[in-house]
C-alpha cells in the first residue's frame, strides 16, 4: 500500500542546500547502521554550480552536530557525501516496520512530474494499512509540525497510467480511434467520456506516452536511419516499389 503524508518534520539542514545554494540532492542510499545506538548512514549526490561547491563543502564540514562525513568532489558541479548521523524517530519507525520510502522528507523539494510526490508530501510503501496509525505517530515529536495522511492505496509507479489515462486509451480503442482509417474521432472520445475535448486529448496523450515509454525500456532506443557521408543514391524506386501496377511490355 501506498502512503502520502503531508507535514511532520521540521525544516532540515539538507533543504538548506537547496534554498540557500539552489543546489540539487539525490538519495543514493539511506539505511540504518548495525549495533547500538543504531544510526543513519546516507550517500548523497549533491548538483551545484562550481562556485557555490567551495561554500557547500563548508557548510557539512561545520555543521553544529558531530556526525561523521566523507565528501568526495566527482567534477565541477558534483559533490558525492557521505553520512553517518543520529537516526530520527520516523526514519526509526520505517525501518521497523518494513516499509520502504520513495520520496525523503528531509531533502529539499523538486517540482515533480505526474505521478510523483509533490511538495510537502512524503511517499512510503507499506505492507498494510494498520501500519499507517503507527507511522503518523512516530511523527509527533516536540517541535514537528502536525502530519496528515492525504492519500491511501495500491501503489502506482511514475509509469503507471491513471485510472483516467487508462478509461481514455481503452475508450478510444474500442470506438477505432487508433484503426486505419479512423472509425472514431476525438469529438466522440470525449463524449463517450463526458470530458471536453483538451481533456480527453491530455488523458490520451499521457497514457499512450507511458506506454510507449514502457515498450521503448522492453526493446531499446530506436535510432532512424540516415544515409552516410559521400553514399551514391540508390535506384529510383519503381512501379512495383510504390505499389504500382507495372506497364505492359510491348509484344513483338
Amino acid at each position: 500500500m501506498e502512503l502520502r503524508v503531508r507535514g511532520g518534520p521540521v525544516p532540515h539542514w539538507m533543504q538548506d542546500l537547496g534554498t540557500r545554494w539552489g543546489a540539487g540532492v539525490r538519495l543514493h542510499v539511506c539505511r540504518h547502521t548495525e549495533g547500538s545506538p543504531r544510526r543513519l548512514l546516507q550517500l548523497l549526490e549533491i548538483n551545484a554550480t562550481p562556485t557555490t561547491l567551495p561554500e557547500i563543502t563548508a557548510f557539512l564540514r561545520q555543521r553544529p552536530r558531530p556526525e561523521e562525513v566523507s565528501l568526495t568532489q566527482l567534477g565541477p558541479h558534483r559533490l558525492l557525501v557521505r553520512l553517518v548521523g543520529p537516526l530520527p524517530a520516523l526514519c526509526h519507525s520505517v525501518f521497523e516496520m518494513g516499509a520502504i520510502c520513495m520520496s525523503c522528507p528531509f531533502l529539499p523539494s523538486t517540482d515533480a512530474s505526474e505521478g510523483e510526490s509533490k511538495e510537502g508530501e512524503w511517499r512510503v510503501l507499506v505492507h498494510r494499512v494498520q501500519d499507517a496509525p503507527p507511522l503518523l505517530a512516530s511523527f509527533a515529536t516536540p517541535g514537528n509540525s502536525p502530519a496528515s495522511l492525504i492519500r491511501i492505496g495500491s501503489y502506482r509507479g511514475s509509469q503507471d497510467l491513471t485510472a483516467r489515462q487508462e478509461l481514455a486509451v481503452a475508450t478510444a480503442f474500442v470506438l477505432g480511434y487508433f484503426d486505419y482509417p479512423r472509425r472514431a474521432q476525438l469529438k466522440d472520445i470525449a463524449k463517450s467520456l463526458g470530458v471536453s475535448r483538451a481533456a480527453a486529448m491530455e488523458n490520451l496523450r499521457r497514457g499512450m506516452r507511458k506506454l510507449a515509454s514502457l515498450r521503448q525500456a522492453e526493446v531499446g532506443s530506436v535510432r532512424p536511419q540516415t544515409p552516410s557521408a559521400g553514399r551514391l543514391p540508390g535506384p529510383a524506386a519503381g512501379p512495383e516499389d510504390r505499389g504500382e501496377a507495372p506497364a505492359p511490355r510491348p509484344t513483338e
